[in-house]
């Protein structure tokens, strides 16, 4: 029997041209949306900020009222209008932009350079995803609060609302909010996401879905498990592609419980991040077979497909069910306080070298290693050995094919 040609999510975003009425929306397009919110947002996009101001009540609306335009104005009153750029027009601010401003890369090493370009340049040419609309965009990041959130809102022709929120980014601050998941409940990114929702929830009618790869994925289930009902009611589904868990006390929460049975899981076949925390058995899951191996796999580019679906295999990796059972174990045997010690450290370790970024850790190489040696000797031993155990445990997970 011949094999089937497998594809990327790349092959999909070029070939996969159907309009959502005459095919519906799958979970590739879930992942399409999530990959969207990486990139940059272009001044065009309008601000979530900006929006609330001026639609957030009746008030306000009546005070925004344009004599000059009566009939959209009387509209607005009623109707809050999706006014955000096509995707196309998107692209072409964009690239305008990139011709006098160098384009930052924010998926931290694990996506080959120029990818994401090539990926929205295909969306943004596919009658799929060309007329598809952008709207209130909203970007944090506070060193002070150790956050950093972004999300938008797509408007499909169909009528339905896209909400993505952004994974973690290049930022050691954005990482480091990762972790103290192990020891705090809730971040700020995710109250952040809760109120994103609520407020594009109030503004605009129709179904939504949520979606978001790695934290962006934990963010869209922490936002729909406490949104108000009358928001939670139109929530047709719910995307967390590679995504960290919760901790069992909200997995077991009557909260968690009210989205669970709307909750799409995908995760590569060797997953490390999307196997983090815990997960509920209830949520359907997906495990895809991805062309790369260990922690590389986190890159939804190297999911595979076949033409409009994943390439599915029946579990995990032992290696990575491995990495989660110990992973799992490590955290359970220490207190809130002790975990918050680790990551504190482990953190204290990776500033120390005096960069921010991921990238920026790679790029300096050796050079950073004096500096980063020097702050880990100056740790107690305590916590030096909570460092020791968290570093070989994803080494191991990374390395192992």
């Amino acid at each position: 029997m011949e094999e089937q040609h497998t594809s990327t999510i790349l092959d999909y975003a070029r070939t996969q041209t159907r309009d959502f009425t005459e095919f519906p929306f799958q979970t590739a397009d879930a992942l399409v949306f999530a990959l969207l919110s990486y990139d940059r947002i272009p001044p065009s996009v309008p601000r979530l900020k900006s929006l609330v101001a001026r639609y957030g009540s009746l008030s306000r609306r009546m005070h925004s009222f344009d004599w000059r335009h009566p009939v959209a104005s009387a509209q607005a009153l009623v109707r809050v209008p999706f006014d955000g750029p096509t995707m196309r027009q998107v692209e072409q601010e964009l690239t305008v932009y990139e011709e006098h401003h160098p384009y930052l890369e924010e998926h931290a090493g694990f996506v080959p350079a120029g990818t994401p370009r090539q990926f929205y340049r295909s969306i943004a040419h596919n009658p799929r995803f060309a007329v598809t609309r952008i709207n209130a965009a909203d970007e944090r990041f506070d060193m002070d609060q150790q956050t950093q959130f972004a999300a938008m809102t797509f408007l499909l022709p169909t009528g339905t609302l896209v909400v993505a929120f952004r994974g973690t980014d290049d930022s050691l601050i954005g990482w480091k909010e990762d972790f103290n998941m192990a020891f705090t409940y809730p971040v700020p990114a995710q109250k952040q996401a809760a109120d994103y929702l609520e407020r594009v929830g109030a503004l605009w009618n129709g179904d939504i879905v949520l979606t978001g790869h790695s934290k962006g994925g934990n963010l869209a289930i922490y936002a729909a498990m406490n949104a108000p009902d009358a928001i939670k009611d139109r929530i047709t589904r719910i995307y967390t592609l590679d995504g960290p868990g919760f901790s069992p006390e909200v997995i077991h929460s009557y909260e968690y419980s009210t989205v669970v049975h709307r909750i799409t899981r995908v995760i590569p076949d060797g997953s490390i991040i999307g196997m983090l925390l815990t997960h509920s058995p209830h949520a359907h899951r997906i495990v895809v077979k991805s062309s790369a191996d260990g922690l590389m796999q986190h890159s939804c580019y190297t999911w595979l497909m076949h033409g409009d679906h994943f390439v599915q295999v029946p579990d995990v990796t032992p290696t990575s069910q491995t990495f989660a059972e110990a992973m799992n174990s490590w955290l359970g045997g220490m207190t809130q306080r002790q975990r918050e010690h680790g990551v504190e450290a482990l953190f204290r370790v990776l500033t120390s070298s005096g960069h921010g970024t991921i990238t920026e850790l790679m790029t300096a190489g050796p050079r950073v290693i004096p500096d980063m040696l020097g702050s880990y000797v100056g740790l107690s031993g305590e916590e030096r050995k909570y460092i020791n155990q968290a570093l070989w445990m994803f080494a191991g997970a990374a390395l192992r094919h």
